[in-house]
């Protein structure tokens, strides 16, 4: 018999998968396209979610070319 592991147990037991949380990220917080419409507010808020999406991308980024 095959004992399928979830995701979420897999994750409680060896912690986060980073490429995971960063498609997620990606999911929640895409590229930004704004209208007149929207807000200043509205405009920094958003982009200041993004902005820490491509940070943690870039930051990763870093590390893989740095253990190259």
């Amino acid at each position: 018999t095959t004992m399928s592991t979830s995701h979420n147990m897999l994750e409680a037991i060896t912690g986060p998968n980073m490429n995971y949380i960063l498609e997620e990220l990606e999911e929640i917080f895409p590229p930004i396209t704004f209208n007149p419409e929207d807000s200043m507010e509205q405009i920094m808020y958003r982009s200041g979610q993004r902005s820490v999406v491509e940070w943690i991308v870039h930051r990763m980024e870093e590390v893989r070319s740095d253990a190259l």
